[in-house]
């Protein structure tokens, strides 16, 4: 699918054209056509930059963080009818920005378990890190209660001593005892996981076919 090439294509915004395609419905066919990455393209500049500033959260929103997690089996990893039906390349970057964003805000939850598991996949090898985070945030909420209790707050100056101080525990704490790597390797793994599925992932899930009884039966009735 693309626009016909004349002079006003070529001042048609990236923004704008999205816009259109949700809008307009075309999001449901998106999967089954290609789209032409020359809307991307201004005064020749190379379509592969494009690839380093793709930001898959830019059409995040509050309302996608709170919504349920969809079913792992039934429409998370597949469709029910097999990868084949589920996955597929992306024909143009297009497809691919416009499928990251889209997979992003319909599998937020999804995501964001999938990460805690990963994160607990690493904690779980590296146990002192582990040990570690849970003493970390063991110690800030016993600073807060502390807070609370003797009306630190009362006393700007000391109460932000002791946020400085708790600050570098923690950053020693984090270096040394590798709670930082553990985050940062949990980080790179989940976010390349979530670029790898939300990009290969088809936006519209295909419909099952009737079994061949009920399909019987429905053309009974029409007849």
């Amino acid at each position: 699918m693309a626009f016909s090439a004349n002079p006003l294509s070529l001042s048609l915004p990236q923004r704008a054209f999205e816009t259109w395609l949700r809008d307009s419905g075309y999001l449901e066919i998106i999967d089954e056509c290609a789209i032409d990455d020359s809307v991307e393209v201004v005064g020749g500049s190379n379509k592969w930059s494009s690839l380093l500033t793709i930001n898959p959260f830019a059409k995040l929103t509050t309302e996608d963080l709170s919504r349920d997690a969809v079913p792992w089996t039934g429409e998370f990893f597949d469709s029910g009818l097999g990868p084949a039906h589920s996955y597929s390349w992306p024909s143009s970057i297009t497809q691919m920005k416009l499928r990251m964003e889209e997979n992003l805000k319909r599998y937020t939850r999804n995501y964001i378990y999938l990460s805690l598991l990963i994160l607990a996949c690493f904690l779980y090898k590296m146990p002192v890190a582990l040990l570690s985070l849970i003493s970390i945030l063991a110690f800030w909420d016993m600073l807060r209660i502390c807070s609370n209790k003797w009306g630190l707050e009362n006393y700007p100056l000391l109460h932000q001593m002791l946020i400085l101080i708790a600050k570098l525990v923690t950053a020693i704490i984090m270096f040394y005892c590798k709670v930082a790597l553990a985050l940062c390797w949990a980080g790179i793994f989940s976010f390349t996981v979530l670029i790898v599925h939300s990009s290969l992932r088809k936006i519209t899930n295909p419909k099952k076919p009737l079994h061949k009884e009920k399909h019987h039966k429905l053309e009974t009735r029409r007849k």
